[in-house]
């Protein structure tokens, strides 16, 4: 089943640097032929260093080809993990900020800016609570939600508002190590359908390291789990039809301690997990950004796997017409 799916060779997007990473992948809402992507990563040293800088992409679908290239940074700031999202008026970026005060402490917030075209953008603005770290978010009838995580807290808290103003805790801890004895719940793939259905791929870094997928309706205070049984790290993911995902992140092969970015299919009814494909990929490798393009779908990811060094990479992968009928 699923042998529909054809992977096209992947094209390097980002320009020349230490390490290019942290990708986010999004239509551009502002191009009316529709012949353009909006990819953002991360610039930096290395994979954790203090100059990190953001680079937002405008991208031609049929070429990969970059077409405008912008650069946001903040003076003494590692800007990581930009994510992007829409809210019908303006593309929003967020990131996490991070700096070293003069007494040697850390400071960290949440930091957005906005485009109404695509070109320019909006200076910063600070949101959220300091050392909470708001993952990605999906807007539902004007909000924004997302899910933040702090790891000393051990879970997660569900965060309403507008990131352009602000955000807040709407439901504290609503998993974790206290309620489900599962440990270091963080990064999300967070939402939400035309319903107002919420769903979200939870990765985990302790104990069994096994992902978690999360379900709730508007309001959504009550959530259900269910434990994935593999780990995802930096889920992102797309809904093909009511109760059918893609999903795509990095896997462990744990013996030979591998590292590959793979692309899986979610059923949520049977809550079956099957993996569709492995992206060419090694090392130091993930979180992906998903666009799906009728039969096609766009994956922007970093990855090692050319000369040891982490690169931004933009896939093309075709066939999902075929795979969505396989699912009636």
């Amino acid at each position: 089943m699923f042998g529909c799916i054809e992977i096209e060779q992947p094209k390097r997007i980002s320009k020349p640097a230490n390490h290019a990473a942290f990708t986010d992948l999004h239509r551009n809402p502002f191009d009316q032929s529709n012949n353009t992507l909006v990819c953002c990563y991360r610039e930096a040293n290395c994979h954790i260093s203090p100059e990190g800088k953001i680079k937002i992409l405008i991208i031609e679908k049929d070429s990969a080809k970059v077409i405008r290239n912008t650069t946001l940074s903040l003076p003494d700031y590692d800007l990581r993990d930009p994510k992007l999202s829409f809210d019908r008026r303006r593309l929003i970026l967020t990131c996490y900020a991070k700096t070293i005060l003069s007494n040697g402490q850390m400071f960290t917030k949440m930091v957005s800016f906005f485009s109404t075209t695509g070109h320019s953008w909006s200076s910063r603005n600070d949101f959220g609570d300091s050392r909470w770290w708001l993952w990605n978010l999906a807007w539902f009838k004007g909000d924004a939600y997302g899910f933040a995580y702090n790891r000393p807290s051990e879970f997660i808290s569900l965060y309403k508002g507008d990131p352009t103003r602000s955000m807040h805790a709407y439901r504290k801890n609503v998993f974790g190590l206290g309620k489900q004895g599962k440990g270091y719940p963080n990064e999300s793939a967070f939402l939400i359908d035309g319903d107002g259905e919420a769903s979200v791929f939870l990765r985990r870094d302790a104990d069994t390291f096994s992902a978690q997928f999360g379900m709730a309706s508007p309001p959504y205070v009550k959530w259900q789990w269910h434990d994935l049984g593999i780990y995802i790290g930096g889920p992102a993911a797309i809904m093909l039809k009511k109760g059918h995902f893609l999903v795509a992140g990095r896997h462990i092969d744990w013996e030979k301690r591998a590292f590959s970015t793979r692309i899986w299919h979610f059923n949520a009814v049977t809550k079956s997990l099957t993996e569709l494909a492995v992206l060419p990929s090694r090392g130091d490798t993930s979180y992906p950004g998903l666009v799906r393009d009728g039969d096609v779908l766009f994956c922007s990811y970093y990855s090692c796997h050319i000369d040891n060094e982490a690169r931004v990479y933009l896939a093309k992968i075709s066939g999902l017409n075929k795979l969505q009928k396989q699912l009636q």
